[in-house]
């Protein structure tokens, strides 16, 4: 839509900013993408979610991919850019020098759970980010890799520096792993109350930081499995639907 153009009328029939439009229909879609997930938001539910008829929806976005692209990339793209600004602070600090892993592994994780902190906007981008990494698919794969391809490349690459004892195959099983901690731990789905009794609380994402460094750190430090390891109980186990010859 170019600058001199003005959006259709909205439900009542009033014209609204363009960007005044958009921001609403892109709350409203963040909110309904988390609760019902990609294949079950429809434009019908967001349109009533936000009070805005669907001829906007269609005239802004074209099709749900592009929305959901939108929802995703705006807070993805705030996440991925202070990791970076935290990197090169780092980086600027230690003159060049390697990063201290406990410095990686705090700059690369706070930013996802301040994330998790902004109101039920931000933890619905984090379920919404804790859905799209469980679900195979180009679409979840391009989006993710858009976002974060070039942050995590910086980072993995300062790990590996940090964790000479690794090899750079052992750095991406461990990233790996910590990626998947934070969202499960940002994504507060009520199972960490329920089996610690009311102990913890998953809300409270400053002592979830201060466990989850700990937790990330021990796993880089940890010494890489032996070249020459007995096969493991899993990998003898017989699963189901799995013959042996």
């Amino acid at each position: 839509m170019s600058a001199t153009q003005e959006p259709p009328p909205d439900a009542q029939g009033a014209r609204t900013s363009a960007s005044g439009v958009r921001e609403r229909l892109l709350d409203a879609a963040e909110l309904l993408f988390a609760e019902l997930g990609y294949a079950a938001c429809t434009f019908r539910a967001i349109s009533a979610q936000s009070g805005i008829n669907q001829g906007l929806l269609h005239y802004y976005f074209t099709s749900k991919q592009n929305l959901f692209t939108e929802v995703f990339l705006r807070r993805a793209h705030v996440i991925a850019a202070r990791r970076v600004a935290l990197l090169d602070a780092a980086e600027a600090q230690w003159g060049g020098g390697h990063v201290p892993l406990e410095t990686l592994v705090r700059h690369f994780l706070t930013p996802a759970l301040e994330m998790a902190q902004q109101g039920e906007g931000g933890r619905a981008f984090v379920r919404i980010h804790s859905q799209l990494r469980g679900e195979a698919g180009d679409l979840g794969l391009a989006l993710r890799r858009q976002a974060f391809g070039a942050s995590t490349e910086r980072y993995v690459s300062a790990l590996c520096a940090a964790c000479p004892h690794l090899s750079a195959e052992a750095v991406y099983w461990r990233f790996n792993f910590m990626v998947g901690s934070y969202l499960v731990v940002s994504s507060q789905a009520g199972r960490l109350e329920d089996y610690s009794g009311g102990a913890c609380a998953a809300n409270n994402m400053q002592a979830a930081l201060d466990q989850l460094v700990p937790f990330a750190i021990a796993g880089f430090l940890a010494a890489p499995p032996a070249a020459n390891a007995a096969p493991t109980a899993l990998a003898n186990a017989k699963l189901p639907g799995r013959t042996r010859a």
